[in-house]
């Protein structure tokens, strides 16, 4: 009798006549656990441009690698990797607003100051407020997506990794996925 290894990290998958190996579930598993929330959110951000480009986080499926993709508004990405989205935050979405980023005291003295100048761009008026109060606006906005990404989208893991296993199998092409039922067989 003839034994054969199997390797459950690697499926083959075929893309356009081409034969291109991707990761498989238990390896796409562990991906998503050694994910921290900033490590999720953190690349769709720095991708994101309000009213421009969309930000997405993915997981290149050849390789596994996790890292953030932005899509200008009506671009169309070509599909030159197979990759799955695990965080996107859309060109028109403005995830943040300003009470939110603020502590009360903070929002207090804001208010303040941008009633000074009450024509200005309301995101040049938090970057020039946050700078003046030494605040890395940068820094404090990724801690509040990862904070209500993970008590929002996250709050229950299985249900969320469970969203992301869908789309592995979609994106491969995968009949067998045990997370999605037929109506043929309900």
């Amino acid at each position: 009798m003839l034994l054969h290894t199997f390797i459950s990290d690697v499926k083959e998958y075929n893309h356009m006549e081409e034969f291109v190996e991707v990761i498989g579930v238990e390896h796409l598993k562990t991906v998503l656990s050694g994910l921290s929330p900033e490590e999720i959110v953190k690349p769709a951000y720095d991708n994101w441009m309000p009213g421009i480009k969309t930000g997405h986080t993915i997981v290149n499926l050849e390789n596994g690698n996790v890292y953030g993709l932005g899509v200008d508004f009506n671009e169309l990405h070509l599909a030159t990797e197979i990759y799955i989205e695990i965080f996107t935050i859309k060109s028109d979405e403005y995830p943040i607003d300003e009470e939110e980023l603020f502590s009360p005291h903070e929002y207090e003295e804001f208010l303040e100051f941008s009633s000074d100048d009450p024509c200005e761009y309301i995101p040049d008026i938090i970057t020039d407020f946050c700078e003046m109060k030494g605040i890395d606006e940068h820094e404090r906005k990724i801690g509040l997506l990862a904070y209500n990404f993970e008590k929002n989208e996250r709050a229950n893991y299985n249900m969320w990794e469970s969203k992301i296993l869908n789309k592995y199998y979609d994106a491969i092409h995968e009949d067998h996925n045990p997370f999605k039922f037929q109506h043929s067989s309900l």
